[in-house]
């Protein structure tokens, strides 16, 4: 039985036997650690590991209110905090390298609890810019967060736009007049600009949510966390 096999470009990769394998590994590193916290939930949940994936708003605008209080209530529990695109978390959290994710919609067939509602917005250096996301425009800035999200919406081409890998990037460009640039207003508003604000067509919602494979066989510190998430209004 082969784990591994060898590409074109003579790397390991695994079979299609390895990667049933390793989701099995991961499902029993999920279980040993969701039967851990269960035996310690009696002292406060005095140890055990809560893996989150997130996309970007997930890491700078919600957790950031979250795990100082987690933290301070349950010290000993380590806290994994897991970023990427929306498309990888949802995969993490469907693998079960994470416990609990943060990311946008479609969900992919696992569980969610919606916590936000965001759009996007254009912005400019020097004036309000209504872009029109069907046509080619050619200065179009994106972060690759955003173009991820909106390819997860809407069947467009943005292959005309220039891609950065950080929104603080994205912004940068912009403001430094490298064009027009497309990105949700909550990532906008966390990071400190005095760029314009325009629309954008379509009208691109993000809906953004708290996903598990099941919300009601969680680990107890993963519910805890997720408890915590859920209680507050973002």
């Amino acid at each position: 039985m082969k784990l591994f096999i060898r590409n074109k470009r003579s790397s390991l990769i695994l079979t299609d036997v390895g990667e049933r394998i390793l989701l099995l590994a991961n499902q029993m590193q999920a279980l040993e650690n969701r039967l851990y916290q269960t035996a310690m939930e009696e002292n406060e949940l005095s140890g055990g590991v809560v893996r989150i994936a997130a996309v970007p708003i997930g890491t700078s605008i919600i957790l950031p209110r979250i795990s100082p209080i987690f933290r301070k209530q349950f010290p000993d529990v380590k806290v994994e905090l897991l970023e990427s695109n929306p498309l990888e978390v949802k995969n993490m959290v469907l693998d079960y390298k994470a416990d609990i994710g943060i990311s946008t919609s479609p969900y992919l067939g696992l569980q969610h609890r919606v916590l936000t509602k965001d759009h996007m917005v254009s912005v400019n250096r020097d004036k309000a810019v209504s872009v029109d996301l069907r046509k080619v425009q050619t200065d179009l800035v994106l972060c690759r967060i955003a173009r991820d999200s909106i390819a997860e919406q809407e069947n467009i081409d943005l292959s005309h736009a220039m891609i950065v890998d950080a929104a603080s990037t994205q912004l940068n460009m912009v403001s430094q007049g490298n064009g027009t640039g497309v990105l949700s207003e909550l990532m906008l508003s966390s990071i400190p600009n005095s760029l314009v604000i325009g629309k954008v067509k379509p009208d691109i919602e993000v809906e953004i949510s708290l996903i598990a494979h099941d919300f009601n066989e969680l680990s107890p510190a993963a519910e805890k966390m997720a408890d915590m998430i859920l209680e507050r209004k973002f």
